[in-house]
Protein backbone atom coordinates (compact mmCIF):
# COMPACT_ATOMS: atom_id res chain seq x y z
CA UNK A 1 0.00 0.00 0.00
CA UNK A 2 1.24 3.53 -1.42
CA UNK A 3 0.12 6.70 1.33
CA UNK A 4 3.22 9.47 0.79
CA UNK A 5 5.33 11.07 -1.95
CA UNK A 6 8.52 12.33 -2.47
CA UNK A 7 8.85 15.31 -4.48
CA UNK A 8 11.92 16.41 -6.07
CA UNK A 9 12.95 20.22 -6.29
CA UNK A 10 16.07 19.76 -7.44
CA UNK A 11 16.92 16.34 -8.55
CA UNK A 12 20.91 17.02 -8.94
CA UNK A 13 22.85 15.64 -12.06
CA UNK A 14 22.12 11.86 -12.12
CA UNK A 15 19.93 11.02 -9.68
CA UNK A 16 18.44 7.48 -9.83
CA UNK A 17 15.95 4.94 -8.05
CA UNK A 18 18.30 1.86 -7.45
CA UNK A 19 17.81 -1.38 -5.25
CA UNK A 20 20.25 -4.15 -5.06
CA UNK A 21 19.48 -4.93 -8.45
CA UNK A 22 17.66 -7.74 -11.08
CA UNK A 23 20.60 -10.33 -10.76
CA UNK A 24 19.94 -13.55 -12.75
CA UNK A 25 18.24 -12.41 -15.98
CA UNK A 26 21.38 -11.18 -17.99
CA UNK A 27 20.46 -14.39 -20.40
CA UNK A 28 17.81 -12.80 -21.62
CA UNK A 29 19.55 -8.87 -22.16
CA UNK A 30 17.92 -7.75 -19.01
CA UNK A 31 20.95 -5.74 -17.19
CA UNK A 32 21.73 -6.54 -13.31
CA UNK A 33 21.66 -2.38 -12.18
CA UNK A 34 21.61 -1.47 -8.65
CA UNK A 35 23.07 0.21 -6.25
CA UNK A 36 27.18 1.29 -7.13
CA UNK A 37 27.45 0.88 -3.80
CA UNK A 38 25.63 -2.08 -2.01
CA UNK A 39 27.05 -1.44 1.24
CA UNK A 40 25.91 2.19 1.84
CA UNK A 41 22.44 1.36 0.20
CA UNK A 42 22.11 -1.77 2.91
CA UNK A 43 23.78 0.16 5.84
CA UNK A 44 20.90 3.46 4.79
CA UNK A 45 18.16 0.97 4.97
CA UNK A 46 19.19 -0.61 8.39
CA UNK A 47 19.36 3.14 9.64
CA UNK A 48 15.71 3.74 8.97
CA UNK A 49 14.53 0.29 9.64
CA UNK A 50 13.81 -0.83 6.08
CA UNK A 51 14.57 -3.97 4.30
CA UNK A 52 18.35 -4.03 3.12
CA UNK A 53 16.87 -4.61 -0.45
CA UNK A 54 14.24 -1.54 -0.16
CA UNK A 55 14.99 0.85 -3.02
CA UNK A 56 16.44 4.03 -2.10
CA UNK A 57 17.82 7.38 -4.54
CA UNK A 58 21.44 7.26 -5.32
CA UNK A 59 23.03 10.85 -5.54
CA UNK A 60 26.12 11.46 -7.99
CA UNK A 61 27.83 14.82 -7.06
CA UNK A 62 24.84 15.56 -4.86
CA UNK A 63 22.52 19.07 -5.27
CA UNK A 64 19.36 16.91 -4.35
CA UNK A 65 16.80 18.91 -2.74
CA UNK A 66 13.07 16.97 -1.83
CA UNK A 67 10.16 17.08 0.40
CA UNK A 68 8.37 14.44 1.90
CA UNK A 69 4.32 14.48 2.42
CA UNK A 70 4.25 12.93 5.52
CA UNK A 71 6.50 12.02 8.86
CA UNK A 72 9.32 9.49 7.38
CA UNK A 73 12.78 8.35 9.19
CA UNK A 74 15.30 9.24 6.57
CA UNK A 75 19.30 8.81 6.26
CA UNK A 76 22.36 9.71 3.92
CA UNK A 77 24.91 7.30 3.36
CA UNK A 78 28.05 6.59 1.22
CA UNK A 79 29.91 9.33 2.75
CA UNK A 80 31.41 10.35 5.84
CA UNK A 81 31.80 14.14 5.32
CA UNK A 82 28.48 15.69 3.78
CA UNK A 83 25.68 16.27 6.15
CA UNK A 84 21.61 16.82 5.07
CA UNK A 85 19.87 20.17 5.56
CA UNK A 86 16.31 19.88 6.36
CA UNK A 87 15.28 23.83 6.62
CA UNK A 88 11.05 24.63 6.95
CA UNK A 89 9.71 27.64 4.54
CA UNK A 90 10.96 30.44 6.82
CA UNK A 91 14.25 29.31 6.24
CA UNK A 92 15.52 27.96 9.39
CA UNK A 93 17.72 24.99 9.04
CA UNK A 94 19.50 22.10 11.07
CA UNK A 95 22.30 20.24 9.53
CA UNK A 96 21.84 16.02 10.39
CA UNK A 97 25.60 14.26 10.00
CA UNK A 98 25.53 11.04 7.41
CA UNK A 99 25.20 7.98 8.65
CA UNK A 100 22.68 8.40 11.48
CA UNK A 101 19.05 8.70 10.89
CA UNK A 102 16.55 11.10 11.91
CA UNK A 103 12.79 11.41 12.06
CA UNK A 104 11.23 14.66 9.62
CA UNK A 105 8.20 15.63 9.66
CA UNK A 106 5.55 16.61 6.48
CA UNK A 107 6.70 19.32 4.47
CA UNK A 108 10.12 20.11 5.85
CA UNK A 109 12.87 20.03 2.77
CA UNK A 110 15.67 18.25 2.96
CA UNK A 111 18.87 18.93 1.53
CA UNK A 112 21.92 16.85 -0.35
CA UNK A 113 24.67 19.54 -0.92
CA UNK A 114 27.79 19.24 -3.29
CA UNK A 115 29.37 15.50 -2.25
CA UNK A 116 32.88 16.68 -0.64
CA UNK A 117 34.39 13.05 -0.06
CA UNK A 118 32.40 11.00 -2.85
CA UNK A 119 30.69 10.67 -6.02
CA UNK A 120 28.23 8.88 -5.08
CA UNK A 121 25.51 8.66 -2.35
CA UNK A 122 22.24 7.48 -1.07
CA UNK A 123 19.08 9.21 0.35
CA UNK A 124 17.46 6.27 2.41
CA UNK A 125 13.30 7.00 3.36
CA UNK A 126 11.88 4.82 5.64
CA UNK A 127 8.85 2.52 4.00
CA UNK A 128 11.16 2.68 0.22
CA UNK A 129 10.49 3.75 -3.02
CA UNK A 130 7.32 2.75 -3.74
CA UNK A 131 7.58 2.52 -7.97
CA UNK A 132 6.83 -0.51 -9.80
CA UNK A 133 9.26 -3.58 -9.93
CA UNK A 134 10.61 -5.23 -12.73
CA UNK A 135 12.01 -8.70 -12.27
CA UNK A 136 11.67 -8.51 -8.80
CA UNK A 137 13.53 -4.92 -8.63
CA UNK A 138 12.67 -1.08 -8.79
CA UNK A 139 16.16 -0.28 -10.16
CA UNK A 140 16.81 2.31 -12.59
CA UNK A 141 18.53 1.30 -16.17
CA UNK A 142 18.66 4.54 -17.92
CA UNK A 143 20.79 2.92 -21.00
CA UNK A 144 18.21 0.58 -21.17
CA UNK A 145 15.24 2.89 -20.31
CA UNK A 146 13.66 0.71 -17.72
CA UNK A 147 12.81 0.20 -13.92
CA UNK A 148 12.46 3.26 -11.37
CA UNK A 149 10.78 5.86 -12.43
CA UNK A 150 10.45 5.85 -16.29
CA UNK A 151 13.29 4.18 -16.87
CA UNK A 152 15.24 7.30 -16.76
CA UNK A 153 16.92 9.71 -14.70
CA UNK A 154 15.11 11.70 -12.05
CA UNK A 155 14.05 15.02 -12.86
CA UNK A 156 13.15 18.13 -11.36
CA UNK A 157 9.69 18.12 -10.31
CA UNK A 158 9.13 14.62 -10.34
CA UNK A 159 6.87 12.72 -7.40
CA UNK A 160 7.60 9.59 -6.57
CA UNK A 161 5.60 7.26 -4.72
CA UNK A 162 6.59 5.96 -1.57
CA UNK A 163 5.73 2.75 0.23
CA UNK A 164 3.16 3.29 3.46
CA UNK A 165 5.99 2.87 6.80
CA UNK A 166 4.12 0.73 9.58
CA UNK A 167 6.70 0.59 11.81
CA UNK A 168 7.63 4.46 12.19
CA UNK A 169 6.75 4.32 15.80
CA UNK A 170 8.61 0.59 16.76
CA UNK A 171 12.15 1.61 15.56
CA UNK A 172 13.86 4.36 17.10
CA UNK A 173 16.39 6.38 15.37
CA UNK A 174 19.99 5.11 14.91
CA UNK A 175 23.45 6.03 13.92
CA UNK A 176 26.96 4.97 13.14
CA UNK A 177 30.26 6.26 13.78
CA UNK A 178 32.56 3.86 11.60
CA UNK A 179 31.05 3.74 8.36
CA UNK A 180 33.66 5.31 6.30
CA UNK A 181 35.50 2.08 6.50
CA UNK A 182 33.86 1.00 3.32
CA UNK A 183 34.90 4.66 1.03
CA UNK A 184 37.22 5.58 -1.28
CA UNK A 185 40.56 4.28 -1.69
CA UNK A 186 44.04 4.48 -4.25
CA UNK A 187 44.47 0.21 -4.39
CA UNK A 188 42.07 -1.82 -6.33
CA UNK A 189 42.29 -5.53 -6.14
CA UNK A 190 41.79 -8.14 -9.19
CA UNK A 191 41.62 -11.10 -10.59
CA UNK A 192 43.55 -11.38 -13.73
CA UNK A 193 41.23 -12.90 -17.07
CA UNK A 194 39.39 -14.26 -18.55
CA UNK A 195 41.29 -12.90 -21.74
CA UNK A 196 44.27 -11.84 -19.92
CA UNK A 197 46.27 -14.52 -22.07
CA UNK A 198 45.20 -12.04 -25.12
CA UNK A 199 47.66 -9.02 -23.60
CA UNK A 200 51.49 -8.68 -23.99
CA UNK A 201 53.69 -9.73 -21.07
CA UNK A 202 54.84 -6.15 -20.83
CA UNK A 203 50.72 -5.17 -20.74
CA UNK A 204 50.17 -7.10 -18.24
CA UNK A 205 52.68 -5.87 -16.18
CA UNK A 206 51.65 -2.10 -17.17
CA UNK A 207 48.50 -2.98 -15.95
CA UNK A 208 49.82 -4.11 -12.28
CA UNK A 209 52.50 -1.51 -11.84
CA UNK A 210 51.14 1.64 -13.36
CA UNK A 211 48.82 4.45 -11.70
CA UNK A 212 45.39 5.69 -13.70
CA UNK A 213 43.67 8.49 -13.54
CA UNK A 214 39.64 8.24 -13.34
CA UNK A 215 38.09 10.03 -17.05
CA UNK A 216 35.39 12.58 -16.69
CA UNK A 217 33.95 9.98 -18.80
CA UNK A 218 32.64 8.47 -16.15
CA UNK A 219 28.97 7.30 -15.57
CA UNK A 220 26.59 3.92 -14.03
CA UNK A 221 27.42 1.79 -17.01
CA UNK A 222 31.46 2.26 -16.92
CA UNK A 223 34.25 4.02 -16.03
CA UNK A 224 37.08 5.04 -18.12
CA UNK A 225 40.94 5.30 -16.83
CA UNK A 226 43.29 7.79 -18.29
CA UNK A 227 47.07 6.50 -18.06
CA UNK A 228 49.54 4.07 -19.68
CA UNK A 229 48.10 2.15 -23.23
CA UNK A 230 47.86 -1.87 -22.92
CA UNK A 231 49.32 -3.62 -26.21
CA UNK A 232 47.23 -6.67 -27.25
CA UNK A 233 49.07 -9.84 -28.75
CA UNK A 234 46.76 -8.88 -31.82
CA UNK A 235 44.06 -6.65 -31.76
CA UNK A 236 40.79 -6.43 -28.95
CA UNK A 237 38.28 -7.85 -30.38
CA UNK A 238 36.64 -11.08 -29.11
CA UNK A 239 33.73 -13.03 -29.61
CA UNK A 240 31.01 -11.61 -27.44
CA UNK A 241 30.68 -13.39 -23.91
CA UNK A 242 28.88 -12.19 -20.81
CA UNK A 243 30.09 -9.42 -18.32
CA UNK A 244 29.76 -9.18 -14.84
CA UNK A 245 30.32 -5.47 -12.75
CA UNK A 246 34.22 -4.89 -12.31
CA UNK A 247 35.24 -6.41 -15.58
CA UNK A 248 38.01 -4.62 -16.92
CA UNK A 249 37.87 -4.65 -20.94
CA UNK A 250 40.46 -3.05 -22.62
CA UNK A 251 39.25 -1.60 -26.43
CA UNK A 252 42.01 -0.88 -29.86
CA UNK A 253 42.83 2.27 -28.31
CA UNK A 254 44.39 0.24 -25.15
CA UNK A 255 42.88 2.11 -22.00
CA UNK A 256 41.11 0.02 -19.71
CA UNK A 257 37.41 1.09 -18.91
CA UNK A 258 36.10 -0.43 -15.57
CA UNK A 259 32.69 -1.77 -16.49
CA UNK A 260 29.91 -0.75 -13.71
CA UNK A 261 26.40 -1.82 -12.42
CA UNK A 262 24.63 -0.65 -15.86
CA UNK A 263 26.90 -2.39 -17.93
CA UNK A 264 25.86 -4.26 -21.13
CA UNK A 265 25.50 -7.68 -20.52
CA UNK A 266 27.57 -9.34 -23.66
CA UNK A 267 30.56 -7.32 -24.78
CA UNK A 268 32.93 -8.26 -27.59
CA UNK A 269 36.76 -6.58 -26.14
CA UNK A 270 38.93 -8.68 -24.42
CA UNK A 271 38.59 -8.15 -20.88
CA UNK A 272 41.93 -8.14 -18.87
CA UNK A 273 40.97 -8.43 -15.02
CA UNK A 274 37.77 -7.88 -13.20
CA UNK A 275 37.70 -5.92 -9.95
CA UNK A 276 37.02 -8.29 -6.80
CA UNK A 277 33.65 -8.12 -5.02
CA UNK A 278 34.93 -6.61 -1.55
CA UNK A 279 36.01 -3.69 -3.36
CA UNK A 280 33.27 -2.73 -5.96
CA UNK A 281 31.75 -0.52 -2.76
CA UNK A 282 34.53 1.47 -2.47
CA UNK A 283 35.12 1.86 -6.57
CA UNK A 284 31.66 3.71 -6.64
CA UNK A 285 32.95 6.68 -4.17
CA UNK A 286 35.60 7.65 -6.53
CA UNK A 287 35.64 10.73 -8.53
CA UNK A 288 36.99 11.95 -11.44
CA UNK A 289 41.04 12.82 -11.44
CA UNK A 290 41.74 10.85 -8.44
CA UNK A 291 44.58 7.91 -9.15
CA UNK A 292 43.78 4.26 -8.62
CA UNK A 293 46.31 1.21 -8.85
CA UNK A 294 45.34 -2.28 -9.48
CA UNK A 295 46.67 -5.96 -7.66
CA UNK A 296 46.02 -8.78 -9.02
CA UNK A 297 44.81 -12.09 -6.27
CA UNK A 298 43.44 -15.67 -7.32
CA UNK A 299 40.12 -16.66 -7.37
CA UNK A 300 40.19 -18.70 -3.89
CA UNK A 301 41.83 -15.42 -2.31
CA UNK A 302 39.03 -13.16 -3.87
CA UNK A 303 35.95 -15.37 -2.21
CA UNK A 304 37.71 -15.11 1.12
CA UNK A 305 38.14 -11.59 1.06
CA UNK A 306 34.56 -11.38 -0.31
CA UNK A 307 33.45 -13.10 3.22
CA UNK A 308 35.67 -11.04 5.32
CA UNK A 309 34.28 -7.82 3.81
CA UNK A 310 30.93 -9.01 4.49
CA UNK A 311 31.99 -10.15 8.05
CA UNK A 312 33.18 -6.64 8.51
CA UNK A 313 29.77 -5.06 7.61
CA UNK A 314 28.13 -7.35 9.59
CA UNK A 315 30.12 -6.14 12.66
CA UNK A 316 29.92 -2.66 11.86
CA UNK A 317 25.92 -3.04 11.71
CA UNK A 318 26.39 -4.80 15.27
CA UNK A 319 27.92 -0.91 16.24
CA UNK A 320 24.99 1.11 15.79
CA UNK A 321 23.86 3.18 18.32
CA UNK A 322 21.23 5.74 19.41
CA UNK A 323 22.22 8.94 18.09
CA UNK A 324 22.20 11.88 20.51
CA UNK A 325 19.37 14.64 20.53
CA UNK A 326 19.79 17.36 17.45
CA UNK A 327 20.00 20.54 18.48
CA UNK A 328 17.30 23.38 17.23
CA UNK A 329 15.34 20.08 15.41
CA UNK A 330 12.40 20.94 18.17
CA UNK A 331 12.40 24.39 16.87
CA UNK A 332 11.63 23.03 13.63
CA UNK A 333 8.76 20.39 14.81
CA UNK A 334 7.13 23.14 16.99
CA UNK A 335 7.54 25.56 14.25
CA UNK A 336 5.37 23.04 12.73
CA UNK A 337 2.82 22.64 14.89
CA UNK A 338 2.19 26.08 15.43
CA UNK A 339 1.45 27.12 12.04
CA UNK A 340 -0.32 24.37 11.08
CA UNK A 341 1.37 24.19 8.02
CA UNK A 342 4.54 21.51 8.36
Amino acid sequence: MMKGLITFRRAGPYSTIQDLGRAGHQAVGVPESGALNKYALRLGNRLVGNPEHAAGIEICMGGVSVEINDARRVALTGTGQTSLVISDRYGHQVEIMANRSITVRAGLTIMIPALSDTNTAYLSISGGIGTPQLYQSRSTSPNAMIGGWQGRLLADGDQIPLLEDINLSDISERMLLNADDFGVKQDYRVVLGPQDDRFTDAAIDTFLTSEYRISPLLNRMGMRLEGETLSHKDNADIASDGIVTGSIQVPGDGLPIILLADHQTTGGYTKIATIIQADLASLASCKPGQSIRFSAVSVEEAEQLAHLHEDKFQQMLKQMVAPPPVVDIASLYQLGDTTGDM
